[in-house]
């Protein structure tokens, strides 16, 4: 509700919004038809939110999309628990072992003639020197603490107290933790190579998802299924990776001047590096559709930078602030049109960031990725105040 030149929030009409947005994507996960995109609940956080869902399901739905999509899903699916698997047998017992040392003793003086033991089997390394008073054991790529008892060497470190029983449950705690985030490292890396030669048949898919998301493809063909070592589009994902740390970083020197504001300098910060990160996580939430990039070279600046150089950085005596300002719309003009999709309708391109964050585990990824490009797309197709990707659906794909 709008009065003079203020804007009155009103907190039960985006309540209501919400309900009805969730209401229509419950319809649609229990048979319904998604609606159309011009008459979607546009601008809520659940309709992003929810989005991924109703297309998952629109899609097991669909006749012609249903087989090769499972299909995929369960060939990938079949990859990635193999490597768990071997992850877990080759990898779970070195952490698990007892955190005691290995003790050598050493009967001789420093000048022994003993000849030093070496044994080299697959997994095991063992090298003790007793001339030297060298002791070298690893087993599966973990070195064990070895303790020297002997003429010359340090006297063994004693045992450590016993812990409580709730110290004990915490050190258990955190070991479980560590080895479950680095398993979980692992898939995502198995999960990334998988992606990467197989990623056309998520094309093939998000071309006919596309109709039934109703909106235009992103290319004017579908891809062709097969195979690929493509050198160029991991280069351009490097790239974007580099350019989004750039982007992020490229506000922190304003960010920063809220910490010298007395007492609550911190509590500032950290709010707005939250904000500042969410914006741009809902950004490139909507630069994974090319429809995104449609205004690219003709988009104005984010609208932060835009602000700040509109509102903050004038008058001669603030040139470091306009000249920070036009470096700063200098670094992030390449995500401008992404940017100007996000500003237009910012709600559901962070309900869509939440669920993108969300499938992103291990296993998800595999089903959502040819979907969240397709959910990406649609919310443009909402957003655009030139309807220009809503079109009728494509042919059916071949069987």
């Amino acid at each position: 509700m709008v009065h003079g030149r203020k804007t009155v929030v009103n907190p039960q009409a985006i309540v209501a919004r919400e309900r009805s947005a969730l209401a229509a994507h419950q319809a649609s996960l229990r048979g319904g038809a998604l609606p159309a995109p011009k008459s979607a609940p546009r601008g809520t956080f659940v309709h992003g939110l929810m989005l991924p869902l109703s297309l998952f399901v629109a899609t097991l739905r669909s006749r012609e999309l249903r087989a090769p999509y499972l299909r995929l899903v369960a060939i990938r699916g079949v990859i990635l628990a193999t490597f768990a698997v071997l992850a877990l047998a080759s990898g779970g017992s070195a952490d698990d072992a007892p955190d005691k040392a290995v003790m050598v003793s050493y009967d001789g003086d420093k000048d022994g003639k003993g000849e030093p033991i070496n044994v080299d089997w697959p997994g095991l390394h063992v090298h003790l020197d007793e001339t030297k008073q060298q002791s070298d054991v690893t087993v599966l790529g973990h070195k064990v603490p070895v303790t020297q008892v002997g003429p010359g060497a340090a006297p063994p470190a004693a045992a450590p107290a016993p812990t409580s029983r709730w110290g004990a449950m915490r050190d258990g705690i955190k070991r479980g933790w560590k080895r479950v985030v680095a398993f979980v490292g692992g898939l995502s890396v198995a999960e990334g190579f998988i992606v990467f030669f197989s990623r056309r048949w998520d094309d093939w898919l998000s071309f006919y998802i596309s109709a039934i998301a109703g909106i235009r493809p992103e290319s004017a063909e579908p891809p062709v299924r097969r195979l690929a070592f493509d050198l160029k589009w991991i280069w351009r994902k490097l790239k974007r990776r580099i350019r989004g740390y750039v982007i992020f970083g490229s506000g922190m020197p304003l960010l920063y001047l809220l910490t010298l504001v007395p007492a609550v300098g911190g509590w500032l910060f950290g709010i707005a590096i939250t904000l500042w990160a969410w914006y741009w996580v809902g950004v490139f939430t909507a630069s994974k559709s090319a429809h995104a990039w449609a205004d690219d070279g003709t988009a104005p600046p984010p609208l932060l930078v835009r602000s700040f150089n509109a509102r903050v950085a004038r008058g001669w005596w603030l040139w470091p602030l306009r000249v920070y300002g036009r470096a700063w719309a200098w670094l992030v003009r390449g995500v401008n049109s992404a940017a100007a999709t996000f500003d237009r309708s910012p709600a559901p391109f962070l309900g869509l960031a939440l669920a993108r964050a969300v499938l992103a585990l291990p296993g998800l990824y595999l089903l959502a990725r040819p979907i969240v490009p397709v959910a990406a797309g649609r919310l443009c197709a909402e957003s655009d105040p030139g309807d220009r990707f809503v079109t009728d659906p494509p042919a059916a794909p071949p069987r």
